[in-house]
């Protein structure tokens, strides 16, 4: 049965999270996009993997009847992937229907992203590993994020360290032929990207980066965990999908819990959590980065558990990352991802 979504409709406008799991230890979440922002066109983006129990994979479901996918596979690894008993390899199409709330999901041992999947019709497209262990100080993890269509991405962006993990994984991925520009520190990259290519690259627990393009491209982020937390996955939000206004949940039974936010720095006093001044709040890590002429601050707050609203009384925009840790799990999603 391939009857698999879920269609959410409320009298109010609401935010919709998701907490998925390969099993108890292994979970991880995502916010939802509206119905409204989807789109065509998407670019998947996974990590590599060696084996089925690591794969990774990506998911569709369709909120219409007769929608015709075409999806175009960017695999980096010799083995073909087989696919209802045919094989493809990089460059060959597979095509599919699916009816009205049908689902496909496709995995494979080896990388996936930049496979490029199209529609007659908008689609929501779901992107990750079903585990990940980046390294010998952490478990293996499940990984997750809804990923937005080509038409939401950004072409600046400000990449937080994840607070307590030994690195973060970044993944720049473009639509088409591309010069971006990465910059860690005081050390800037120029890459030249070609359609559907995508750059992995690492930061430090104590730094950020900042990522400006000639044209949009989307960017993902995984946590590589640490001796006490696994890792996750979330989309990066630019700095034109950054809002001002959030209400989002921090879930149960996580020992850490943290939001990071992106701030204009003239507007970090105006930012308001549950009613409360920012200040009233314990930070864990503070740092600013320029970009386009403004001053951003990165700050790190420690919550606990349950029903948050962000806000800036100014009425500035603001990134907002929400994650969290527990032994051998860990868990963590974008407070937005898609133009306003």
């Amino acid at each position: 049965d391939r009857s698999k979504a879920v269609h959410f409709k409320t009298s109010e406008l609401s935010t919709v999270i998701i907490f998925d799991s390969s099993d108890t230890n292994t979970n991880d979440a995502t916010i939802i996009i509206p119905v409204r922002k989807l789109s065509n066109e998407y670019l998947v983006s996974t990590t590599f993997s060696t084996n089925s129990f690591d794969r990774s994979q990506f998911a569709v479901g369709s909120p219409h009847s007769e929608t015709h996918l075409q999806i175009t596979f960017n695999l980096k690894s010799s083995a073909p992937l087989t696919l209802f008993g045919m094989r493809y390899s990089t460059g060959e199409t597979f095509s599919i229907s699916l009816e009205k709330f049908e689902t496909l999901q496709i995995g494979y041992d080896g990388d996936l992203s930049g496979t490029f999947v199209t529609a007659n019709k908008p689609i929501a497209l779901f992107s990750g590993n079903r585990c990940q262990n980046f390294s010998t100080y952490t478990g293996c993890n499940h990984m997750v994020s809804q990923l937005p269509p080509t038409r939401e991405y950004d072409n600046e962006y400000i990449i937080p360290c994840f607070f307590k993990n030994i690195k973060t994984l970044s993944q720049v991925i473009s639509p088409v032929r591309n010069i971006v520009n990465i910059t860690i520190g005081t050390n800037t990259t120029t890459l030249v990207l070609q359609a559907h290519e995508y750059h992995n690259f690492e930061i430090s627990s104590n730094l950020t980066s900042i990522i400006k393009a000639e044209h949009p491209v989307q960017v993902t982020g995984f946590a590589k965990g640490s001796d006490t937390n696994d890792p996750y996955m979330t989309v990066i939000p630019g700095i034109h999908h950054y809002l001002d206004y959030y209400k989002i949940i921090v879930p149960e039974n996580y020992t850490d819990n943290y939001l990071c936010v992106i701030i204009p720095r003239q507007s970090l006093s105006h930012l308001r959590v549950n009613n409360l001044s920012v200040y009233s709040f314990t930070t864990v890590f503070q740092s600013e980065e320029g970009s386009s002429g403004k001053m951003y601050t990165i700050r790190i707050l420690r919550v606990s558990h349950g029903v948050y609203v962000l806000k800036t009384t100014d009425q500035v925009g603001f990134g907002l990352l929400i994650y969290g840790h527990r032994q051998s799990d860990g868990y963590g999603y974008a407070g937005n991802f898609v133009l306003p």
